[in-house]
């Protein structure tokens, strides 16, 4: 079968890279044998499968928008590696096939009327088998862009759970939302169109134990309050853990492959009444490689 696809009039127009191409070429190939089934079981090797996994993933199921709020989920596969290091292709596609039915389960569970994933991270480390355990991090859209605002003397948030505003619990949003939207701006200093992300990592979980002042956490007997001068505080920091490198002060977790931007960060806030009193935040970045390629029929 030709996996040649033709481009239309407008897509041969596009400023298409030769590697952007060369990747799209990749994946059309690959697509195609999932759809059709590879001869006699092709085997490719175990990093090629999850960078296959992975990339089509981000190409074929992510949106490339713009974003208010995100909720990550978490799965976890198994990939079985014959004595040479090698996957067949077969596995391959039928893993690919419960990572899309696993997303259609996971936006269904959100009531809204605008959800999408975002990006995806999918990592793996050997079992004792000797197959892989790859774990998939998405990050899922559940608002449509908003007007950001900064951050004013009237900005005093509860600190997360949709508790509302210090003085009024009855709005609908939170310090963590507030928090999270800003540093989720997507006003995002790329200077080419792209309309796919490749290359995923995240920052896994960044808590305040680690970093003490710099994330939100508090001990008190009822949901705390964060004044406009907390929170201006906590951006500043949330800026520096997305956009400064390990070794910078202070530390981020920017990696230092070239190529790569931010992509988005979710924020994560504990229990209303947790039974040991302490509130507090969590964060997880992603980065990628934006990429601009033909679409994947």
């Amino acid at each position: 079968k030709d996996t040649n696809q033709q481009l239309t009039s407008n897509e041969k127009n596009s400023e298409y890279t030769p590697e952007a191409l060369a990747i799209w070429h990749k994946l059309v190939i690959f697509n195609e044998k999932m759809k059709t089934g590879s001869r006699d079981n092709e085997v490719i090797s175990a990093d090629s499968a999850i960078w296959y996994l992975e990339t089509m993933f981000n190409v074929q199921q992510a949106t490339d928008t713009t974003f208010g709020n995100t909720v990550c989920y978490k799965k976890n596969y198994s990939l079985e590696v014959d004595e040479d290091g090698l996957v067949g292709m077969d596995e391959v596609t039928s893993v690919y096939s419960q990572m899309v039915l696993d997303l259609e389960t996971e936006l269904d569970q959100i009531n809204s009327d605008f959800k999408y994933l975002i990006i995806a991270d999918l990592g793996s480390q050997a079992a004792r088998d000797g197959n892989l355990t790859l774990e998939l991090t998405g990050s899922i859209s559940r608002n449509p862009l908003q007007l950001y605002d900064p951050i004013t003397e009237d900005d005093n948030w509860r600190y997360g759970n949709m508790l509302g505003e210090c003085v009024n619990p009855h709005t609908w949003s939170d310090a963590g939302i507030q928090l999270s939207t800003r540093m989720n701006d997507p006003h995002i200093e790329i200077q080419f169109p792209h309309n796919s992300w490749i290359n995923i990592v995240n920052s896994g979980n960044i808590e305040p134990s680690s970093f003490p002042s710099r994330l939100f956490s508090e001990t008190a007997s009822s949901p705390p309050c964060l004044e406009y001068t907390e929170l201006r505080n906590y951006l500043e920091q949330g800026y520096y853990f997305i956009y400064n490198h390990e070794n910078e002060t202070p530390s981020g977790f920017f990696p230092t492959t070239d190529d790569m931007y931010f992509q988005s960060m979710t924020l994560w806030t504990n229990n209303p009444n947790p039974p040991d009193g302490k509130y507090w935040h969590k964060y997880i970045i992603f980065y990628g490689t934006p990429i601009y390629i033909p679409p994947i029929e």
